[in-house]
């Protein structure tokens, strides 16, 4: 008994010291950060640290009369709700067709992981370029097809539209790949069983498939809807929040306020532990509702 506590407690040893490198970038990157937010938003504090005084709850207070800040969470909310579903549909469609390991559909999978490789603000700028109404080459075919392209980027109406389509572009290669390495440990049996029974290629897919991969799929939808309640970079590089911020999310005006404009460094803080919080119970409830949803199956 006594040598295998030692043992235990070696080994436990040995856990925590491959643990301590990442709880020291965590620590670092994450939990620091986390708590000094919170202590700043108490406070009355520009960015360049001039005529700090202790402001309690004030930040908090002008942050819910704001009404930039219910437009910002109001944007947010609708371009998560619209990206985060897209992004996964469209990694199942494409899913359905790209099952098997064959060489050209490692090919196809690696194409569309592509663009998740690269900076969300190279991609940002290359579509500012092509969907340019005066200089972009979407433009100039339509133009040549009798067609005159709107600015999207400008126009109230289709910006958030835009900023959507060139996330999920960009992000759906992600999901697809995580998607698709899980539907590749699905037994073949399973498909097999479902050939003699004659099921269609879609039958296959929607009993056997989806939800077989379930977890995986709520993996991604978290996973997504974290980094989506986060958009900044397309929407700094393609609209700037504008037109008449109807793309501005909370992340840009958060940059805005702290970093661009009044430089209010306690209020933009206010603003970040505002959307920590949010982000904080909508993951938990997310969790608990995909966990009760494996529990039931």
């Amino acid at each position: 008994m006594e040598k295998t506590r030692k043992a235990g407690g070696k080994n436990q040893k040995t856990a925590y010291l491959f643990i301590l490198p990442s709880m020291i970038v965590l620590t670092v990157f994450v939990f620091v950060p986390l708590i000094s937010a919170f202590i700043i938003s108490l406070m009355n504090m520009d960015l360049y640290m001039n005529g700090i005084s202790f402001a309690g709850l004030d930040n908090y207070l002008k942050m819910f009369q704001d009404a930039r800040v219910l437009n910002a969470t109001k944007n947010t909310l609708v371009f998560t709700v619209i990206e985060v579903p897209v992004q996964i549909l469209l990694a199942l469609i494409l899913t359905m067709f790209m099952q098997k390991n064959t060489k050209l559909h490692k090919f196809l999978r690696a194409s569309f992981y592509i663009p998740y490789v690269c900076s969300m603000t190279a991609i940002s700028i290359l579509w500012s370029m092509l969907l340019n109404s005066n200089s972009g080459m979407l433009a100039y075919l339509l133009k040549k097809a009798g067609v005159i392209m709107p600015n999207l980027m400008s126009n109230p109406t289709y910006a958030m539209a835009v900023i959507v389509m060139v996330t999920v572009w960009r992000n759906f290669g992600y999901t697809l790949t995580i998607i698709t390495a899980a539907t590749l440990d699905i037994p073949y049996s399973l498909y097999e069983a479902a050939d003699l029974d004659g099921a269609t290629g879609l039958k296959k897919f929607m009993y056997i498939t989806v939800p077989s991969i379930k977890q995986t799929i709520g993996f991604c939808a978290v996973t997504t809807f974290i980094l989506a309640f986060q958009a900044f970079d397309q929407i700094y590089v393609m609209t700037g929040g504008g037109p008449q911020h109807k793309t501005e999310t909370l992340v840009s005006y958060i940059y805005d306020r702290g970093f661009r404009t009044e430089h209010d460094l306690g209020y933009a803080s206010a603003i970040s532990v505002y959307l920590f919080i949010i982000i904080a119970i909508i993951t938990i409830c997310m969790r608990k509702y995909i966990g009760r949803k494996e529990e039931q199956a």
